[in-house]
């Protein structure tokens, strides 16, 4: 699409009542519905670190009404695991002024225990937090030869998928699928008659015309959301965002399933932090280092353990600034660059 669209509070009515005629034409499901779910149509954003530091106050002004924000992702070529540098502040900010929230992650599983990785990754840091709408799984780029998925055919990525869903259902979130019209119609790259039956799906169709002047997306098959385009102005962001219609909304906004919540995230913890990704095996240099969940000292609550010279730990991603990205039993933390030697 060449034309950006700009979303206000003013024309909110105006949507609102044109999604909930649009929803009586739209095929629906009440599979894997979550406690308080109401057939209400809302408008939401979806997120991550290329929409950079997000000043979520604005959006909530400007009417948004959910968001759907990427937890992470599984690199392309290597497989590496990577936590999106923007999640845990973009979740605390939204949680904060209300907008309710969901969740994606990108992922590349070519493995049945890859795929559950993913799902537990995910859930382990959003069971923190507040999630009201679904957490979905993306998974994009597999016809290229430079993906590790290239030659993976839609059976095996269908019940990677399944891996994945079955995993964030049984860790009490709404699972959905996620993925273009052309790539469900027909089967065509995804088993959609397995998918649909099992879970909500969201999918992606950007119209010549946005929403509302396209009502509707054109997708024949079930789905409860849809992503009309990638080019949203919205208060608060810098450039085009993708913008979201849902076929349904909840009456109130879930509580974390961990009580104790997360560690605020201070706004310097997480901008213009960019990882380069490596593969190392790396130990300290010094005794006591910590391993905290953010790049930042800011909060004591943030250290998770403390390792000593000859603990062996996996290193992802070297930061610029100073800090590196390392895994340990699953879980992404962050450590002094400078504190850490290369073993292998």
């Amino acid at each position: 699409m060449n034309k950006r669209h700009r979303f206000t509070a003013g024309l909110q009515a105006l949507f609102m009542v044109l999604v909930l005629i649009t929803v009586l034409a739209v095929p629906k499901q009440t599979a894997q519905a979550a406690p308080a779910e109401v057939p209400q149509a809302a408008l939401g954003i979806d997120v991550s670190r290329y929409q950079g530091l997000i000043d979520w106050n604005q959006v909530a002004a400007s009417g948004i009404q959910f968001a759907m924000i990427r937890i992470g992702y599984r690199t392309q070529e290597t497989g590496v695991l990577n936590e999106d540098p923007f999640a845990r502040y973009n979740l605390q900010e939204a949680q904060r002024v209300g907008i309710k929230t969901g969740a994606y992650f990108f992922s590349t599983a070519v493995t049945a225990a890859e795929a559950v990785e993913e799902a537990t990754f995910t859930a382990n840091i959003l069971d923190k937090y507040k999630i009201t709408y679904p957490v979905a799984y993306d998974c994009e780029n597999y016809n290229s030869p430079s993906s590790r998925q290239y030659g993976l055919d839609k059976a095996t990525r269908s019940v990677l998928a399944v891996h994945f869903l079955d995993t964030i259902a049984a860790r009490g979130y709404t699972p959905m699928f996620y993925s273009s019209k052309s790539a469900m119609t027909n089967n065509r790259d995804w088993d959609m008659t397995m998918l649909s039956a099992r879970y909500k799906v969201w999918a992606a169709w950007y119209s010549e015309q946005p929403f509302p002047l396209t009502p509707a997306c054109t997708y024949t098959g079930i789905h409860h959301m849809w992503q009309y385009t990638d080019k949203a102005i919205v208060a608060g962001i810098n450039g085009g965002v993708d913008m979201n219609v849902a076929y349904f909304d909840y009456a109130g906004i879930a509580d974390a399933k961990d009580s104790k919540g997360a560690p605020v995230i201070p706004a310097s913890a997480v901008g213009n932090v960019q990882f380069t990704d490596v593969q190392q095996v790396v130990t300290p240099s010094t005794a006591e280092l910590n391993l905290r969940t953010v790049p930042s000292t800011a909060d004591a609550n943030t250290i998770v353990v403390k390792i000593n010279p000859g603990d062996m730990i996996f290193r992802t991603g070297i930061g610029n600034n100073g800090w590196s990205r390392v895994v340990l039993n699953g879980q992404v933390l962050y450590a002094y660059s400078s504190y850490l030697t290369k073993v292998l």
